[in-house]
């Protein structure tokens, strides 16, 4: 696990200083050391954390000729296997690195060694020969990797903050970006906040030619658009299920250090602990969080999960000084994000990384078995009126209030919708369940819940790997029938059925917690002064995007009780942290 950066430019550049403020920038995602190539203008770098043969994984990785260099963020879980293949038809290695794997298997199989690697990563090869810069992200973009590229030059990171340390780098905000934040609570991928800054697609693969900066963008894999299995029994998807999230779990416990685990108490963090502890016979110290506000607290049951399977459980309870530490996890998001669990996932990333350097989580459980109850409203709804249900602003006529004019001049409405359209399209023969599923896995976990466990994380130099992740499991459950996902007032159908096998019923049938903060509650009381301080503030009022006699009407009506805004004054509470948190005029 690492941070990557670096850049094509061959203007006259002071690189020395910008690189070590790169590495500056990123160190926190790797402490233990770093490694440079550059030459002629190309820049390559890593900051590592020693996970997988600590003592030779030093990046980056060269071939023997010297003409191909590579440095990844992640890890390739499968590398062994991959290794095999590539020993048995000839090829030799000199350590036990994943990086060399990848290395390898770009000498013998080009591109196309992406298809082969089962992991999460962010990989970068310069190929000298071909004059070639490739950039790949793993199949659901579990690891991130930004590009900023303008004019004649092209810079690459781990993260955003890495390019606010070049002195021509150019901070103009991309309004349409503050727009679909408003619809979705996060920047949809692949735009950011920045106009000229963009993500690298997940299960995509770039190939930038060094002296033109032309980028040609390859798709290496996705979810097939076919119609459901039919006549396919519950037992037959208890025993896929198990195989591949036994051997899922089997390829992350690879690792040259110890492992705990994060554990909520929900379903997914527990079956994954439970399925470690009973498959492998692995003992996690397990860590959780916990609330005074008991609605939000669900600490007992993460508890009641160690207790069952012997496990060590440390908790954490929180209170409302945690609000200040709301900049903080802002500034490692890189972006504004409305989605305010980020704090609780930084703190239990702390609470974990005093032990360890990696765990075990839960993550993406929701979007492969349908964990969310807002799914509930598709029973009801076409999917126009799904849409409508899941933004964070219903109706497109509230912004005409909620925007000053020339705000809303800057900006087209209909985008959101036309995001939403595109990806539901990219799977239309499957039934309106997995469509919204197809959408989630594209957007939600790109574009916001995998931000949070890795940027949080990271900020802590701690690894996170989930079993639940692994796209063997999504491709899998997209080829299943909704039903066997979602019924009426039952989220997680065949995988609550499946656990049974390895939780009690009393865990695994519990009411679902959302894991947020009671933030909403908190404006209302000790927290109304911090609120009504951004909301009135010049600052807020002098970026001219937002009505502010209008705001401040929202926030006296969540303040009084008469509506519930907490999603609205959340996000742009959080937009106006993120102005101020990276300077923005």
């Amino acid at each position: 696990m690492c941070g990557i950066a670096g850049f094509i430019n061959k203007n006259n550049l002071n690189q020395d200083k910008y690189i070590n403020n790169i590495i500056e920038s990123i160190k926190h995602r790797g402490p233990d050391e770093f490694g440079i190539f550059n030459e002629n203008g190309i820049c390559l770098l890593n900051t590592r954390l020693s996970i997988i043969d600590v003592a030779h994984g030093h990046q980056p990785f060269i071939s023997d000729d010297k003409n191909i260099y590579v440095v990844q963020n992640g890890e390739i879980y499968n590398y062994i296997e991959v290794q095999n293949e590539l020993k048995n038809s000839g090829v030799r290695f000199d350590t036990n690195s994943d990086t060399e794997v990848i290395l390898r298997a770009y000498e013998k199989f080009g591109v196309k060694c992406f298809e082969k690697f089962n992991g999460m990563f962010a990989i970068t090869i310069f190929d000298k020969l071909k004059n070639k810069l490739i950039l790949a992200r793993d199949r659901l973009g579990v690891k991130p990797l930004y590009i900023y590229h303008k004019n004649n030059e092209l810079h690459f990171s781990s993260e955003i903050k890495s390019f606010l340390t070049y002195k021509e780098f150019n901070k103009e905000i991309d309004n349409q970006s503050i727009h679909n934040y408003l619809k979705f609570n996060y920047i949809p991928i692949p735009n950011t906040i920045y106009k000229f800054v963009k993500h690298v697609e997940p299960a995509h693969f770039y190939e930038i030619n060094c002296d033109t900066l032309e980028i040609s963008k390859t798709k290496y894999w996705e979810i097939k658009n076919s119609p459901e299995i039919e006549n396919t029994s519950e037992e037959e998807v208890f025993e896929k299920i198990d195989e591949i999230l036994t051997d899922a779990i089997k390829i992350r416990l690879r690792s040259d250090v110890g492992i705990g685990a994060f554990l909520s108490g929900g379903l997914d963090s527990s079956l994954v602990c439970a399925m470690t502890k009973k498959k492998f016979d692995v003992s996690l110290d397990t860590y959780s969080i916990g609330f005074k506000e008991k609605r939000f607290d669900e600490s007992d049951w993460a508890k009641k999960v160690a207790e069952y399977y012997g496990l060590n459980n440390k908790v954490h309870i929180l209170e409302s000084d945690i609000i200040e530490l709301w900049n903080k996890t802002t500034w490692h998001n890189d972006q504004p994000h409305g989605d305010i669990s980020f704090i609780p996932t930084y703190i239990v990333s702390k609470f974990a990384s005093q032990d360890y350097k990696l765990v075990f989580t839960g993550d993406g459980g929701d979007e492969v078995f349908a964990g969310y109850t807002k799914y509930f409203s598709i029973f009801d709804n076409n999917l126009d009126t799904y849409f409508d249900s899941i933004s964070l602003i219903k109706d497109d006529s509230e912004f005409d209030r909620l925007y000053t004019k020339e705000f809303s001049e800057k900006i087209d409405y209909s985008i959101p919708k036309r995001i939403f359209n595109e990806i539901i399209n990219e799977v239309s023969k499957k039934d309106d369940v997995n469509k919204i599923l197809h959408f989630d896995t594209r957007q939600l976990l790109s574009g916001n819940n995998l931000v949070k466990p890795d940027k949080m994380a990271m900020a802590n130099s701690l690894e996170t790997r989930s079993p639940m992740l692994d796209y063997r499991l999504f491709e899998y459950m997209q080829n299943l029938h909704g039903k066997l996902k979602l019924r009426e007032n039952e989220t997680k159908y065949i995988l609550k059925k499946f656990a049974l096998k390895y939780l009690p019923e009393e865990v695994v049938y519990r009411d679902k917690q959302m894991f947020t903060v009671p933030v909403g509650e908190w404006f209302k009381s000790h927290l109304q002064e911090y609120v009504k301080d951004i909301i009135h503030s010049e600052s807020l009022k002098s970026r001219n995007i937002f009505n502010i006699d209008y705001l401040k009407e929202l926030l006296n009506n969540h303040i009084s009780g008469s509506e519930d805004y907490t999603r609205e004054l959340r996000a742009i509470v959080n937009l106006e942290i993120w102005f101020r948190e990276f300077d923005i005029n």
